[in-house]
């Protein structure tokens, strides 16, 4: 059976002259940094090429790809032809037109391979992305900290100058959506405690662009607890949110789904109602 896979090319391996080995395919190549013989498309001559299994890297395909044109999103093919000494077989094909929304979000995913990344990683890349928002919209009034640990559900701190009473935040992340483009998001009752200061923030990050979706949920944390469904996971009890990402569906969240650049002056509402309690 051929063992190989395809991939579509990103800017840096066109400019750099390289080609990166996905996770799927590091088991096909030399575990030692050395040279590999690449076959280019239906050539009968094998090239020495090097190989760094540290970069998962092939070197040497600048010319290769001028002679193709290459472009982002153009799809290379390794095939394996024999394991010693390393032979592979290189096949190019120009990219199609994607205009179908869900084709292209996974066609994104497959280009920047975020199979590599842990779950941690991800809800990182999220959470710094939501207090990049916070402070760019925040007109400098707003800080954002994050806490040494998040044992008690929360990754964000937001502060309001002149007002001593931070809001919390927990971010939830997801990385894909449902078939009817709902996103789905679990919270655990272990660590959650309502408060009138505390609040859920959801979003999907859209691989085709590489950012979080223009429509996010800022959901207070008693409304979790009061309208959430209570779900049997292999980690527990969980809260689960779950609604399209539109604010005019009939879901019970939609009223408080909002648009990324509001996140910042809905918080800073929400500072005026805390500063109205405290006085």
């Amino acid at each position: 059976m051929t063992k190989g896979f395809s991939r579509k090319l990103i800017e840096v391996e066109i400019r750099l002259g390289f080609l990166n080995i996905p996770s799927r395919g590091t088991e096909l190549m030399p575990e030692e940094k050395t040279k590999v013989d690449i076959f280019l498309d239906d050539s009968d001559r094998a090239q020495s090429l090097s190989y760094n299994p540290d970069y998962k890297r092939i070197f040497g395909l600048t010319a290769w790809y001028k002679k193709h044109k290459a472009k982002p999103k153009d799809e290379i093919s390794l095939i394996l032809i024999k394991e010693s000494p390393p032979t592979y077989r290189l096949k190019f094909e120009k990219a199609e037109p994607v205009v179908d929304q869900r084709a292209r979000e996974k066609e994104a995913k497959e280009l920047i391979d975020l199979s590599g990344l842990s779950s941690t990683s991800k809800g990182d890349i999220v959470e710094d992305r939501v207090k990049e928002l916070i402070l760019l919209y925040g007109q400098g009034l707003l800080n954002v900290y994050k806490p040494v640990s998040d044992t008690e559900g929360i990754d964000l701190i937001i502060v309001k100058s002149g007002i001593f009473q931070p809001i919390f935040i927990q971010v939830k992340s997801r990385f894909n959506l449902q078939k009817n483009r709902a996103i789905i998001a679990d919270i655990s009752l272990k660590t959650f405690n309502p408060h009138h200061s505390y609040y859920v923030v959801i979003a999907y990050f859209n691989p085709a662009n590489l950012e979080i979706n223009d429509y996010i949920l800022l959901i207070p944390t008693n409304e979790v607890r009061e309208n959430a469904v209570i779900v049997n996971t292999k980690y527990g009890q969980r809260y689960r949110v779950a609604t399209q990402l539109n604010p005019e569906s009939k879901s019970k969240w939609a009223k408080y789904i909002i648009r990324k650049s509001e996140l910042a002056n809905k918080l800073l509402e929400k500072f005026e109602e805390i500063a109205r309690y405290i006085k």
